[in-house]
């Protein structure tokens, strides 16, 4: 049973790396059996592997049609980064931190900076965040604040760039900072304005994109 559930999730990866990346693109069916025949497998554990992604709201499922990747939206990019300002912020103000916590961020940050390719950027900004609420104990909200996180990473990769990294980076500093002083009220704001400037950024993009 445990190696199903592996196997699965490796599958699953595989399958959400093939969607941020693009491999698949928003707006696109995707193909079961080409997939299989890509990975070398039958269509069950792909079709088990979308079922879940379908969870988070990054695919969708069409009776008849098929998984199709959905489509970017300003809309949608307005309700979820607002929505995981709300959500992350209020998972800051009840989280605890300490030395060790501070000293692990920092770390993260750094790899961030060295980081070159928008893959291993977008894993460091993943970790800090995920890092930031380790402590919080709402796992109902983690959960949402999981789900949200990948629907998000769509358009993160979609319109990722050298600037959008410094400007995370720079952020991300400012949040260590504050919990280090233990100003936990000013590092949620942080926190939260990170999320609101992300999302004007995302629909800046998606503006000049439908008036091309």
């Amino acid at each position: 049973m445990m190696k199903k559930i592996i196997f699965k999730d490796e599958v699953k990866k595989i399958l959400l790396e093939h969607i941020l990346t693009g491999s698949i693109k928003p707006g696109e069916r995707i193909s079961l059996p080409t997939i299989a025949k890509e990975l070398e497998l039958s269509v069950t554990p792909i079709r088990e592997a979308l079922t879940q992604l379908s969870e988070t709201g990054i695919i969708t499922y069409i009776a008849n049609r098929g998984f199709f990747v959905i489509e970017l939206s300003i809309k949608e990019a307005k309700e979820i980064y607002d929505l995981m300002a709300v959500l992350e912020g209020n998972a800051v103000k009840k989280s605890l931190y300490n030395d060790q916590q501070i000293k692990e961020l920092r770390m993260i940050n750094s790899a961030f900076v060295k980081a070159k390719s928008a893959i291993e950027m977008l894993d460091y900004d993943r970790q800090f965040h995920q890092k930031l609420i380790e402590t919080y104990t709402n796992e109902s909200a983690i959960k949402i604040i999981e789900n949200l996180r990948v629907r998000i990473s769509l358009y993160d990769y979609a319109f990722w760039n050298e600037g959008q990294k410094m400007t995370s980076i720079t952020m991300h500093e400012k949040i260590i900072s504050l919990l280090a002083s233990n100003d936990i009220t000013s590092a949620v704001t942080l926190v939260e304005d990170n999320w609101i400037q992300g999302v004007h950024y995302i629909i800046n993009k998606l503006e000049k994109n439908q008036s091309k």
